[in-house]
């Protein structure tokens, strides 16, 4: 398989790009990107393996889907790490929709997963597989709730808490995307319609797994709660909170938004650009914090007639719990063992083994944890065939 892989020379494109070229499966990636530079910072860390990589400089800021699908041409697969995704997810998924090639993503923002969805009719016609959202989350998160909501006669609610490390949240793009969480509004899927709150609102004490501890999460504008209802049919709840470690870098997104610095796009961008160039000294204020990154995963429903709770947690690098989700499910892809067509995330039904995800996280050393009812951790379940899931 060649891969054409937009976003390839950022901070989580970079680690994408050498796990991929790991892969006997993928012949070629072919790294869109504007800086050269980087691109030959990425050949030395990719080693023996920078013979399968080739680099095309392309400025998304400057062309059109259709300028985009001429470039995808010759490629069988798209693959974007391209933040923020509230900017470019749209205009690449058109693109490979366009050219006739598969799509995969990382897109954690929930207005950018709403507006792919929009192709999802033109995606089927061609017989195109739109995944978006394969990362940590949602990624991770929604084949967690999907794991749980199988061994469920009825799923209820799920509700989903992400603890996110400031030491991996150093790029331009991230530091985006997070301001851009906690900007106007966020959805919530509550009493089986959408509604939208206050981002920033909701605050929450979550406990997650050791070294993270407890910590404050918030309403944020992911997409769970707007696909997650698409593939659950008849679930009456789907809440999403999250925030970074250090709190004090929770609430100047907030305050830069609650003073209307976060709406206009160029101002932001100068925003994250300053946090960016003092985020070492930002993170001294903090204090210290976890530098690791987690995901808690709650699903409610019946079994047997009789309420019932599955819980998990995940706790490891970022580069890990997101990037295994989107590397293997484009492995997955060159095996032909994906084979749904249309837009769709993780969880939907019949679309990916969960399985194979959480075996791939094992042997990365990352263990995913099922907790009792009061929260405590009781097992690690990603143990080889002990664990089947749909």
């Amino acid at each position: 398989m060649k891969v054409v892989f937009f976003g390839g020379t950022g901070d989580m494109g970079q680690w994408l790009v050498c796990e991929l070229s790991t892969f006997m499966e993928i012949e070629q990636i072919t790294v869109a990107a504007r800086n050269r530079n980087k691109y030959e910072m990425l050949l030395e860390k990719a080693g023996d393996r920078g013979n399968k990589l080739r680099f095309l400089e392309v400025d998304l800021n400057q062309n059109r889907a259709s300028a985009l699908s001429e470039m995808i041409k010759g490629h069988d697969l798209v693959a974007s790490a391209a933040g923020p995704f509230y900017m470019y997810e749209r205009l690449l998924a058109a693109a490979a929709v366009e050219a006739g090639a598969p799509y995969v993503s990382l897109c954690d923002d929930y207005d950018a997963a709403e507006q792919v969805f929009e192709l999802d009719e033109r995606a089927r016609a061609k017989g195109l597989c739109v995944l978006t959202g394969m990362g940590w989350t949602p990624g991770l998160s929604s084949l967690l709730a999907k794991m749980g909501a199988a061994s469920l006669d009825e799923v209820e609610k799920i509700k989903i808490y992400w603890a996110a490390s400031s030491k991996d949240s150093l790029g331009l793009a991230v530091i985006l995307h997070t301001m851009h969480v906690f900007t106007g509004k966020a959805p919530l899927f509550q009493d089986g319609s959408l509604r939208k709150v206050p981002a920033g609102s909701g605050r929450e004490r979550v406990r997650f797994p050791e070294p993270i501890g407890e910590m404050n999460v918030y309403n944020v504008g992911h997409p769970e709660p707007v696909t997650m209802p698409r593939f659950f049919p008849g679930i009456s709840e789907v809440v999403l909170k999250g925030g970074v470690n250090e709190d004090m870098l929770n609430r100047l997104p907030m305050i830069t938004a609650k003073i209307g610095l976060n709406q206009i796009q160029g101002t932001r961008h100068l925003l994250a650009v300053l946090f960016q160039k003092t985020m070492t000294l930002l993170r001294k204020m903090a204090g210290p914090a976890a530098e690791v990154s987690g995901i808690r995963v709650v699903i409610e429903g019946f079994s047997g007639g009789s309420p019932s709770r599955r819980s998990y947690s995940v706790v490891g690098p970022m580069e890990i719990i997101s990037g295994v989700p989107m590397t293997v499910a484009i492995r997955e892809l060159a095996r032909g063992r994906i084979e749904k067509t249309g837009v769709f995330s993780p969880e939907a039904p019949g679309a990916l083994d969960s399985q194979v995800f959480f075996e791939e996280l094992e042997g990365k050393g990352v263990k995913i944890i099922k907790e009792d009812p009061d929260g405590r951790d009781i097992e690690t379940i990603n143990k080889g065939a002990s664990l089947r899931s749909g």
